[in-house]
């Protein structure tokens, strides 16, 4: 007769296993520095041991990444794992493919696991080139499977929810450096959505369906780098997108931009607009755009991230060189600019348009980006003796000090010598605002910013609902010449000449 060990008594449950605070709380193992903990494990005595079902078990190094001085705050560290996968084990961990093919797209519950948000972004940027891209990645990595060219497939970086993270366990078998432990990993079977790697880690998927993947044994032999996060909510899901894909790399500006909470910039404009006509109407690059038709947005993100640079600095620095310390500096500034645009134009910028009415970026200059940089610029030379310390400041380094430090000096020394006086008062501009034609069909936009062409070379007439008369549309080209021509004119001694209520001729 068949004699089964009894080893319920030994066996020790998930939640007995002690939450270790030098990685946010991830469940550890330490058999190596605990040597009753390697003869639980050697003897399978732990819960998840016997949990196939629910585990993926992967040699693995968890890292700790990110700023590891104890006198910084340790939430901006980071508990990542790095394991390297056949190409089975890859599309068996990862679950989620950002692009599936149809009929091949997985069921797994991501919305349950707080990736909503970054399931309906994932699938609105994978259209057009970067869908071409995943199937020229695809073609690249089979013909490393046949032979024809050596791989170099870089790091997949990947984040499994902080609905998950109480069910991830780590078994440590070198402790030999404290922020990089060597070991086992036990992965709850949960999806792992993309912070950078997206169109890599569909072309894999996608591989992995292919005849020479599964005749080329490719399914265990290909091998990957999967960087996987842990403890991860929505808000900084999206910041990791941002961050890698934000630097410099030509992808959705606005999508980024969206997501990319931490940036100064991006503290500043949020806390700017909050109370003002822009709150709730800034176009982030997942829903509608800021189009000549499209009227719940005002701007897009990239806008008037440029046009709050204009305003506070004249345009002088990019998003990047704005920094945490000049918010409390600038952001009075910022405040007072976009209520301005408010108290001039808001009534002019119905989130719904009337009944028989023309959607008002068809009707005013004001409505686009290339009037509001301007208007932005204009802005800046009003508070000059203001503002100009404070954006040469910007530019100050002084290695004998703290950044944060080296600025503040740096203000107090540009206050003191600055000598250069504003042409304009805000209350004289604010004036000339208020006097403007904005009418884009004015006979002064049209030679300021040229009229929209035929096929013909004649200029092109758009019929006004309003009106059911043809009218001849200026263009709206958001180029530095327009910006700079919208702000030379309203600050030049013949602005007024923006005030006539001639129309353009259509001929």
């Amino acid at each position: 007769m068949l004699t089964i060990p009894n080893i319920s008594s030994q066996l020790i449950k998930n939640n007995e296993i002690v939450p270790d605070p030098m990685y946010q709380d991830l469940r550890i193992v330490r058999a190596q520095s605990d040597s009753q903990a390697l003869d639980n494990f050697a003897n399978n005595r732990y819960q998840f041991q016997h949990q196939s079902a629910d585990y993926t078990a992967l040699k693995a190094t968890l890292c700790l990444k990110g700023a590891l001085d104890p006198s910084i705050d340790k939430s901006n560290q980071r508990v990542v794992a790095v394991v390297h996968p056949t190409l089975k084990t890859f599309a068996d961990i990862v679950r989620y493919d950002p692009c599936p093919n149809k009929g091949e797209e997985r069921t797994d519950n991501h919305i349950a696991l707080q990736m909503g948000d970054a399931h309906k972004q994932t699938q609105s940027d994978f259209k057009g080139q970067k869908k071409v891209n995943r199937d020229l990645f695809k073609n690249y990595i089979l013909e490393g499977i046949r032979g024809e060219r050596p791989l170099f497939l870089p790091t997949v970086s990947g984040w499994q929810s902080v609905a998950v993270f109480d069910e991830t366990f780590f078994v440590a078998f070198d402790e030999d450096d404290p922020a990089a432990l060597y070991g086992m990993l036990y992965l709850p079977k949960s999806p792992i959505m993309q912070a950078d790697g997206q169109t890599q880690t569909s072309a894999l998927f996608a591989v992995a369906h292919t005849k020479d993947a599964v005749d080329r044994n490719a399914l265990d032999t290909l091998r990957v780098t999967l960087e996987i996060e842990f403890n991860v909510p929505a808000i900084k899901a999206g910041q990791s997108f941002a961050d890698r894909n934000g630097r410099g790399t030509k992808k959705n500006v606005n999508l980024v931009k969206g997501l990319d909470v931490a940036a100064a910039l991006s503290r500043l404009r949020a806390e700017a607009v909050e109370g003002t006509i822009f709150q709730g109407r800034i176009a982030d690059g997942r829903t509608t755009g800021a189009t000549e038709t499209a009227t719940q947005n005002i701007v897009d993100l990239s806008t008037i991230e440029q046009m709050l640079l204009n305003a506070l600095t004249g345009g002088k620095y990019q998003s990047e060189q704005f920094k945490h310390y000049h918010i409390a500096e600038f952001l009075p500034y910022a405040k007072e600019f976009l209520k301005m645009l408010e108290e001039q134009f808001g009534a002019q910028w119905p989130q719904v348009t009337p009944s028989k009415s023309d959607p008002f970026r068809v009707l005013y200059t004001h409505g686009w980006a290339f009037a509001l940089k301007g208007i932005a610029l204009c802005y800046y030379e009003a508070h000059k003796e203001d503002l100009g310390p404070l954006a040469a400041a910007i530019g100050v380094k002084d290695p004998s000090r703290s950044v944060e430090d080296a600025f503040k000096n740096a203000v107090i020394h540009e206050r003191d010598a600055w000598n250069e006086e504003a042409s304009i008062s805000l209350d004289e501009l604010k004036d000339r605002l208020s006097r403007i034609e904005w009418l884009r069909y004015r006979k002064h936009w049209v030679e300021l910013t040229g009229a929209k062409m035929d096929r013909n070379g004649n200029r092109r007439t758009k019929v006004l609902k309003s009106t059911g008369t043809p009218k001849v549309i200026g263009q709206a080209q958001n180029t530095a010449t327009s910006i700079q021509a919208v702000r030379n004119k309203i600050l030049s001694p013949n602005w007024e000449q923006l005030t006539q209520k001639e129309d353009a001729g259509i001929n």
